[in-house]
C-alpha cells in the first residue's frame, strides 16, 4: 500500500545532542545555571535535594508510561528548596537551556524532508521529552526545520510516553491514514515497539551501525534512505 505519511522521533533521529542521554551526571552544573539565572544560592545539600527529585523523574533511571508536566516537577523542586513559584518559568528555561545549547540537525535531515514534501507525503514527529519539557522549549530543537512538518506531537501533548501506542494512534488520526500507510522512524527500541504495536511501518535509523534487532521492518543508516521506501 502506498505510503502517505512519514513521522519521526526527534532526538538522535533528526537532532544531534552532545549531552548524554541520561542527564544525571550534569544535574549539578545545570542547577548552578538555574541558581545564577534566578539569582538565588544553592548549598551542596540543596543540590543533592533537587537532584534526588530530578532522578525520580529521570526516565532513563525510572521509566514511566504516563507523562508528567514540567510544572509538576519544578514546583516540587521549588517547594523543597523553599523558593517562590514566581521563578518557575525562569528556572525551567535555565535548566532546559543548559542541555539544548548544543542541539543541531543532522546533515541528512533537510534534504530528506524536502524530498518528502515535494513527493506530497505528510510529515510528522512524535517525541518523548525530558522532565516534562514544555513544547515552547522542546520544539526549539527543530525550529530550523519546523516548516516542513504537518503534525508535531510530544509526550506532553499525548499524555503518554513511547512505546505506548497512544501517540502513534494520534498521528494516524491527524494524517487520516491507515497504519500501513505511515512510516515511523526512530533510533530506540521504544520507537520500534510502539510503531509495531500501532501497525505502522517501523524504521530504525542506525547511524552508528550497531545492528540491533528490535523487530523493525527496515533499518537505515542515512535518513535519505527513507526516500526509497516511499
Amino acid at each position: 500500500m502506498k505510503i502517505k505519511a512519514v513521522a519521526f522521533d526527534i532526538g538522535h533521529t533528526l537532532v544531534r545532542y552532545n549531552s548524554p542521554l541520561n542527564w544525571k551526571s550534569l544535574y549539578e552544573p545545570a542547577l548552578r545555571q538555574v541558581s545564577k539565572r534566578c539569582a538565588f544560592s544553592l548549598s551542596d545539600e540543596d543540590i543533592q535535594m533537587a537532584a534526588s527529585i530530578l532522578t525520580k523523574y529521570n526516565t532513563r533511571e525510572n521509566p514511566r508510561e504516563k507523562e508528567i508536566t514540567s510544572q509538576v516537577i519544578f514546583t516540587e523542586i521549588l517547594d523543597a528548596l523553599k523558593l517562590p513559584h514566581s521563578i518557575l518559568d525562569a528556572a525551567r528555561e535555565a535548566f532546559y537551556g543548559f542541555f539544548q545549547s548544543d542541539a543541531e540537525c543532522y546533515e541528512d535531515v533537510a534534504d530528506t524532508l524536502q524530498y518528502l514534501r515535494s513527493a506530497g507525503v505528510g510529515i510528522g514527529a512524535l517525541t518523548d521529552v525530558a522532565y516534562g519539557m514544555d513544547n515552547s522549549f522542546s520544539l526549539q530543537d527543530i525550529a530550523s526545520i519546523r516548516h516542513y512538518f504537518d503534525v508535531v506531537l510530544t509526550s506532553v501533548d499525548v499524555g503518554y510516553r513511547k512505546p505506548n501506542s497512544a501517540g502513534f494512534i494520534s498521528l494516524l488520526k491527524a494524517f487520516d491514514v491507515s497504519p500501513e500507510q505511515m512510516i515511523y522512524v526512530g533510533d530506540e527500541q521504544k520507537d520500534i515497539v510502539g510503531a509495531n504495536a500501532a501497525g505502522s511501518v517501523s524504521v530504525l535509523i542506525d547511524r552508528d551501525d550497531n545492528s540491533p534487532d528490535w523487530g523493525q521492518n527496515h533499518t537505515i543508516q542515512d535518513l535519505q534512505e527513507i526516500c526509497k521506501l516511499i
